[in-house]
């Protein structure tokens, strides 16, 4: 709304509360004057009658009846009684509700603005005895009347008054408007057109005295223009390139990237970007860093370890290559035209940067990236090369290894099909697999130097018409991401259970860090166990060293309920977390498997050596055995 339409819209306003509030002070001061009236005239009247009825002559019952009717028959009474000392009326004369003809004043107007009725009473005296009261009600059909007269005259005039006002506005808003297009508006579409030594055309309205100063400050801004024409150039480009940077670190934003890959995409020109491959790195642990470190160490982190990938990027790709923020915690580089064993070796090495800047996190180890690649071919839609990176995504942090998550695009689409990888696709495969039951346990071989007796159970998923089930390697990623691994989770314990019923032997689960974190899940699970306490006792639960260093009161407590039903732990991926090391007596698993990089780096560091010293006496001392046959 422009400002001359504001400014006339509230002197509008501003008038229009002016004519209603004095309508209602009019009316109101009519009406209040009418009830003044009405009760002057019957103080008066019974003042006058009572005096009358007290003369001698007049006492007579037939006289004073008389008297009563002639006054009632006036009409400018609604009510007119006599009354003996006792209060017994001894003469009335009434006016039902109603009935009265003299009314034009509508119902609706009575009701919303009622008079008071007004009552008047005085005594009937012979010398000092009391011979009665009189008392009188005035008839209001004629203040109504009259009121609703006024009324109608007042509201009258004030909506002439305010229609008046309207076509006065719309007239003006007219004509404002058509001096301001001859005007302003020819006078600014010149200073566009003309060049530097053009004058602009006179003012048509000098009479207009803003007119006139409006024209003085074109002809300014008409002398300035010309000079910052290069200014704003200049600002223009460094805007474009601020729109394609990231703040922080200074390298590409998300919107680069995606305009940047898109084209690679849509390429069409033969021997010209025949394909490539994308990879994005996440850090997992930006929100706890942020938490524990200043803001401005952490953007200097993030700036440094930005420079570092760029440079190995440069070597590998040359001066072109670049690398982009995508939000926060995400960041990605394109490599094009780069076949498969050379983009894995450059992942690895930027694996190598990332794993080598982490920062330490307290007791929760040192921050942890995750780290994923994947390969496009030009006319590929985008979102399919997206869907791709984020499904490779979920799975490497379902994993929670630190190696590159490699999901090339032919591996996906032979798993997932034309339902495509997106969280919807996931979502609604898996409410149909919880509902529907699609869910089987498959059982191998424990990998485990331990017992021979043992098997590791391993969900899968089985969709009616899929010519193979999916593992749980490839689903359970989606669902942690979706909030439904706790259910995946609890139909494996079922399931586990079931299959103890009929085998012998003990039976190995892994369950997801999200599954333990849930408090719904620890209570079914706890459900499930009650039932089946045979079963319970050849149970392993195969927990994350992870959890038991990042959340450590949530695992502590699901593994002493297992231990309250009998089912023994056990603690995977420890070399990955040795802080896992200081709380092992409080969970007390019955193996600890560790994975074959720390075996092989014992020969050759004192530290590994020193590392697997501990962890082998601190198993001893809570009954644990040291798996070192076992991968993570």
């Amino acid at each position: 709304m422009s400002l001359l339409r504001q400014l006339l819209l509230s002197v509008t306003l501003a008038i229009l509360v002016i004519l209603v509030g004095a309508t209602l002070f009019s009316i109101g001061s009519a009406r209040q004057y009418l009830d003044a009236q009405l009760q002057g005239q019957s103080d008066a009247t019974a003042t006058s009658l009572a005096l009358t009825l007290s003369q001698p002559s007049n006492q007579d019952p037939t006289v004073r009846e008389l008297l009563i009717s002639v006054l009632f028959d006036s009409g400018q009474f609604r009510v007119v009684e006599f009354l003996d000392p006792t209060g017994r009326i001894l003469i009335r004369r009434e006016i039902e509700d109603g009935r009265d003809d003299r009314v034009t004043a509508p119902d609706w107007f009575s009701h919303l603005l009622p008079l008071e009725r007004h009552e008047a009473q005085r005594q009937v005296t012979n010398g000092w005895s009391q011979l009665g009261v009189i008392r009188l009600q005035a008839n209001d059909a004629y203040a109504r009347n009259a009121l609703w007269d006024s009324t109608a005259r007042i509201v009258t005039l004030t909506v002439g008054a305010g229609i008046l006002w309207g076509l006065f506005v719309v007239m003006l808003m007219r004509w404002l408007r058509r001096a301001l297009q001859d005007d302003v508006t020819a006078r600014v579409q010149a200073m566009a057109q003309a060049s530097t030594g053009d004058e602009l055309p006179p003012v048509r309205h000098p009479a207009m005295l803003e007119l006139r100063e409006v024209s003085q400050i074109i002809a300014r801004t008409h002398e300035q223009v010309r000079a910052t024409a290069a200014e704003h150039q200049s600002r223009i480009e460094s805007l474009e390139l601020e729109l394609n940077q990231d703040t922080v670190t200074g390298l590409a934003n998300r919107k680069y990237f995606i305009n940047e890959l898109r084209r690679l995409l849509e390429q069409s020109t033969p021997g010209q970007g025949e394909g490539g491959h994308v990879m994005l790195f996440r850090q997992c642990d930006l929100q706890s860093i942020n938490q524990t470190m200043s803001r401005q160490v952490v953007d200097q982190w993030l700036r440094n370890m930005g420079q570092l990938v760029l440079e190995v990027l440069r070597e590998r790709l040359g001066q072109q290559a670049w690398l982009a923020r995508l939000n926060g915690s995400d960041f990605a580089f394109i490599m094009p035209m780069m076949p498969g064993p050379v983009a894995v070796r450059v992942a690895q090495t930027v694996g190598e940067i990332l794993q080598a800047q982490r920062i330490q996190l307290g007791q929760a180890g040192l921050c942890r990236w995750r780290m994923v690649l994947t390969d496009f071919e030009s006319g590929e839609g985008l979102s399919d090369v997206l869907s791709r990176l984020d499904e490779a995504l979920m799975r490497a942090e379902s994993a929670g290894h630190t190696n590159v998550e490699y999901v090339p695009g032919e591996d996906l689409r032979s798993v997932t099909g034309a339902r495509g990888g997106g969280e919807q696709a996931w979502r609604v495969l898996l409410r149909n697999a919880l509902d529907e039951g699609w869910f089987a346990l498959v059982t191998q071989r424990d990998v485990s130097t331990i017992s021979d007796d043992r098997v590791q159970g391993l969900l899968t998923l089985h969709e009616p018409g899929a010519s193979e089930p999916l593992s749980g390697y490839l689903f359970m990623p989606p669902a942690v991401r979706l909030g439904l691994s706790a259910d995946c989770d609890a139909r494996a314990v079922s399931l586990g259970l079931g299959w103890l019923r009929t085998h012998p032997g003990d039976l190995v689960l892994r369950v997801s860090l999200a599954s333990i974190l849930n408090e719904e899940f620890r209570g079914e699970v706890a459900g499930l166990l009650v039932e089946a306490p045979d079963q319970s006792a050849r149970l392993l639960m195969d927990l994350d060293s992870y959890g038991l260093v990042a959340h450590r009161a949530q695992v502590v407590a699901f593994a002493a309920m297992l231990r309250e039903h009998g089912v023994r732990l056990g603690l995977r991926r420890f070399a990955e977390q040795p802080e896992a090391l200081l709380y092992l007596h409080e969970i007390r698993p019955e193996y600890i498997r560790v994975s074959g990089n720390l075996l092989a780096a014992q020969a050759a560091s004192p530290g590994a050596r020193r590392l697997l010293e501990a962890v082998q006496e601190t198993a001893r001392e809570i009954g644990a055995v040291v798996d070192l046959a076992a991968g993570s």
